[in-house]
């Protein structure tokens, strides 16, 4: 009766031994496959980076890039983003490597709904501004390539036909928004659900990084992200979604 007792008991065992392994290769396996997604999303995202004119390294897309691959290390996320000893002044933009953005800038005010603007840019359309606005230098690093230094106010680099020390400005028609936002769409300003139309922030979408109106919003602020995605330009002019049939401007302005 004992050996029948041990043989029974020596089976369940290695059932439980096989389970506990069949259990740990799916885990492994589901493990590996969620690696494998993400390292494919983020080629992908570095190849949407890459192949646009926010690549400001000399194998960018546009006109207003490094003049050759040794210009910082030839990097293509540097002209934004550092990794360490970032400016975070200008949170929330993330891991900033720019000087503070020290145009001052006259906002849009009052809109005809009475919602107010904030008096200054704040958050990410700050950083947006800190290159668009046509005063302060594309080519300001706070953190240079390897070890070419750290300045916490931001130095200027040489750029394009800028030599060390002199700021390269944007010019372009399009690209230099400038510091007098009145004939601009409200940036740092409250979205106000109900008025000018404006949509419920649970309204759905289907635009690039938003599922949701209240995707798109940086605390209750609608600023630049909201309508550009500035990592992606699927869609030209890094804009969320096409505005073809201005499906931009009735996502959230119900017309």
């Amino acid at each position: 009766m004992n050996t029948m007792n041990n043989l029974t008991t020596f089976e369940s065992k290695q059932k439980e031994v096989r389970k506990m392994k069949g259990m740990k290769g799916m885990i492994l396996l589901v493990a590996m496959v969620a690696a494998i997604a993400l390292l494919g999303a983020g080629a992908a995202l570095a190849d949407v980076i890459s192949n646009s004119k926010h690549n400001l390294s000399s194998t960018g897309t546009g006109t207003v890039k490094a003049s050759s691959s040794a210009v910082q290390g030839g990097e293509i996320c540097i002209w934004c983003h550092t990794p360490h000893f970032a400016n975070i002044s200008m949170l929330p933009a993330p891991l900033w490597n720019k000087g503070n953005a020290t145009a001052t800038y006259t906002m849009y005010g009052t809109t005809i709904a009475g919602t107010v603007s904030s008096t200054t840019p704040v958050g990410v359309t700050k950083a947006c501004l800190s290159c668009h606005d046509g005063v302060n230098a594309v080519n300001s690093l706070v953190n240079q390539a390897g070890a070419g230094g750290v300045t916490a106010i931001g130095v200027n680099v040489a750029f394009l036909n800028a030599t060390s020390g002199i700021g390269y400005n944007i010019t372009g028609a399009s690209t230099n928004i400038g510091i007098t936002l009145t004939g601009d769409h409200p940036v740092s300003i409250v979205y106000n659900a109900g008025t000018a139309g404006l949509r419920p922030t649970s309204t759905s979408i289907n635009w690039i990084g938003a599922t949701t109106i209240a995707n798109l919003l940086r605390g209750s602020n609608i600023e630049c992200s909201g309508c550009h995605a500035v990592h992606d330009n699927a869609n030209t002019l890094f804009l969320r979604v096409s505005n073809s049939g201005s499906a931009l401007c009735i996502g959230c302005h119900l017309k």
